[in-house]
């Protein structure tokens, strides 16, 4: 799976993208809540959105995409 930079602006929203930059960057799923004013529920949704939309279908696929995005 190889996620360029086109792909990521054709299928995510800006803070879809931003999500997984701070993911990338070792910040914790509360840390992104914070910094994204949003719930842990509403960080899981963009969670499972950018999931299904990177068809992103296990741990190995996520590490995959952060290491890509970094």
């Amino acid at each position: 799976m190889k996620i360029t930079k086109r792909k990521l602006e054709d299928e995510l929203t800006n803070r879809e993208i931003q999500l997984i930059r701070w993911l990338s960057q070792g910040y914790t799923r509360s840390e992104i809540a914070d910094k994204m004013a949003m719930s842990i529920h509403t960080y899981d949704g963009y969670r499972k959105n950018i999931r299904v939309k990177l068809q992103i279908k296990n741990q190995a696929d996520w590490a995959r995409v952060l290491v890509q995005v970094a």
